[in-house]
């Protein structure tokens, strides 16, 4: 059993893409009813359940359940690996994976978890949406590169987690 105070294991996946203007992010936004972080877009992604055998896991099945696509938890790359702020509602230890896209992305969107969907690029993306800080640092690490290959080469090392400042 879990200690009330330990961090939730959580995972969320960064799908990024080449596109003309830099690398591109994969966005969706959080239903208005939702407790945390309402409206808001963040990465597909959420708590670990007892079934997940590791972090890859919760990732893989939280991306299915939200946007119906199956990925290959192999080509998940930490990208960052935090605790999120208590002011926000309960810490969750939170990895936070890189995942390339290169061929069609076609989602089922599950409307319990997802309002819309959206792809831009990281830079774009840090000025026109509204981004939680755990979110927001995650697409500003992505948007330092200018291709996803770079990206990939600079997390070879492991993730990236220096504070972000707003």
């Amino acid at each position: 059993m879990r200690d009330a105070k330990e961090p939730i294991p959580a995972a969320a996946v960064a799908f990024v893409r080449d596109g003309e203007r830099g690398i591109e992010v994969y966005l969706s936004r959080r239903p208005d009813h939702f407790r945390y972080y309402p409206g808001a877009f963040v990465f597909p992604g959420g708590r670990a359940d007892a079934e997940d055998l590791d972090l890859p896991m919760t990732a893989s099945r939280e991306v299915r359940e939200e946007i119906g696509i199956q990925i290959d938890p192999g080509k998940l790359v930490p990208l960052r690996d935090i605790n999120t702020a208590a002011h926000a509602g309960p810490v969750y230890h939170m990895l936070t994976f890189a995942y390339p896209v290169s061929t069609a992305f076609e989602t089922r969107l599950n409307p319990d978890e997802v309002e819309e969907e959206v792809w831009a690029p990281a830079a774009e993306a840090l000025n026109r949406f509204d981004l939680p800080y755990q979110v927001r640092a995650a697409v500003y690490t992505i948007s330092q590169f200018e291709a996803v290959a770079d990206l990939l080469r600079g997390l070879a090392g492991g993730s990236i987690n220096e504070d972000y400042w707003i």
